[in-house]
């Protein structure tokens, strides 16, 4: 067991690299096994928690996997399963895109209930739904989910919220279902954009338009090369963290495109941030200011960043909102914080930060990713020494985070826990 030493008051200053986006290499490395052919991915953050079990499972299944660096080579070619253990399946939420995948190659499927963050109600029955709109029998037990089809069959699908691993489940499943599948008030975030573009490459027929996803059905899919693209969650987190510390930083070799929404509130809140030269750049040397946030979907703020905007929060010379529209019960890091002894308090669906205060450190756990990330962001600035517990939780979602806040001036250390 590890955990995080951090020692406040240093400002962020330097230059970070960017890993491959966790939440778009998870869908892409299921959809990679979709081919019989070699696929070559590249930009993957192999040294992610996520990452390495969904490799596990990969080669539970009798998936070929070759990890090069940050080169991952897939042949799914000699897939021998349709059924997997707990132990594994349990410990991400995206263990359920193997629904449709293992549908889609073997007619067949059993995993157990997937794991994940705990925040709140986090039902899939739209994954469940999709399935069986595309011809699927489905059967969910008190521990288990098991599944099997004959022929796949194109379907009209409209889901009454626009789910993340939903849209990607079935579009794993309807790359081979026969005819057209339309998903309509479909999640069209960025990440499912770059999966989209990766299964084209493979021989896809996938157009993406907002909130609309088509999928004509077809018999093979092609192998090939692609590229990740660059994690916005991580780029997201080192300019809050740069705000809060009243630092300066360069991002190398990554573009605002995706994340408009963010951008315009941490401007906002008197951040100052400007693409030049095919990198971004970040300055904080004006007073945070306050802010009220809504989450939604894309292109609103994700609702995975607003623990991170909370910590923000806390800096800012008044009082600010932070409204989740999507998971409701995603509050439970404000107990954590509450150790630092902020103000900030849960009602419902919102956060109110009264920030400006005297931060002191803390000890603290990371109850899932983003709330253990926003600790870390709330230690850079606290007075003393500050201790987050259950890293685990942060590991599964950035790739040696503490070298990197390192790297930029940050007083902060991973040490076992004796």
């Amino acid at each position: 067991m590890e955990k995080f030493l951090i020692k406040g008051g240093k400002r962020l200053n330097g230059v970070v690299e960017l890993c491959g986006a966790k939440n778009a290499v998870l869908p892409i490395l299921v959809g990679a096994i979709l081919s019989e052919e070699e696929v070559v991915l590249k930009n993957v953050p192999v040294l992610l928690k996520d990452i390495k079990v969904m490799l596990a499972l990969f080669e539970e299944l009798g998936v070929r996997v070759i990890v090069e660096g940050s080169t991952v080579r897939i042949f799914g070619k000699n897939i021998s399963k349709w059924s997997l253990p707990q132990e594994l399946t349990g410990k991400i939420r995206s263990s359920l895109l193997l629904l449709g995948l293992l549908l889609a190659k073997m007619g067949k499927v059993r995993i157990s209930l997937p794991g994940g963050c705990a925040i709140g109600d986090r039902r899939f029955d739209l994954h469940i739904d999709g399935l069986r709109a595309l011809g699927c029998r489905m059967d969910v037990g008190d521990d288990y989910v098991y599944g099997e089809v004959e022929k796949l069959k194109g379907a009209e699908i409209e889901f009454y919220l626009p789910t993340t691993t939903g849209t990607e489940n079935i579009i794993l499943a309807a790359c081979f279902a026969e005819g057209k599948t339309v998903l309509k008030n479909a999640n069209t975030r960025p990440e499912i954009i770059d999966m989209c573009r990766f299964l084209n490459s493979m021989g896809a027929k996938i157009t993406v338009s907002n909130r609309v996803i088509e999928i004509e059905g077809i018999d093979r899919l092609n192998g090939t090369e692609y590229t990740i693209m660059s994690g916005i969650d991580e780029a997201v987190t080192y300019i809050i963290a740069t705000g809060v510390t009243g630092g300066e930083i360069i991002i190398k070799n990554f573009s605002l495109e995706f994340i408009g929404s963010d951008v315009e509130y941490l401007r906002k809140a008197g951040i100052e941030i400007f693409e030049w030269g095919g990198s971004v750049y970040v300055s904080a040397k004006k007073e945070i200011q306050p802010f009220d946030m809504f989450t939604a979907p894309y292109p609103g703020v994700n609702s995975d960043m607003q623990p991170l905007f909370a910590a923000l929060a806390l800096k800012a010379k008044g009082e600010s909102t932070i409204t989740n529209t999507r998971f409701t019960d995603r509050f439970q890091y404000v107990q954590e914080l509450k150790k630092f002894e902020v103000d900030i308090e849960a009602y419902g669906n919102c956060a109110v930060v009264r920030g400006n205060k005297k931060i002191k450190g803390a000890k603290v756990k990371a109850l899932d990713l983003r709330g253990g990330t926003a600790s870390i962001i709330v230690g850079l600035i606290a007075d003393g020494e500050t201790e987050i517990e259950n890293i685990y939780q942060i590991d599964r979602g950035y790739e040696q985070i503490e070298k990197k806040l390192k790297g930029l001036g940050a007083d902060i250390e991973r040490v076992e826990i004796k």
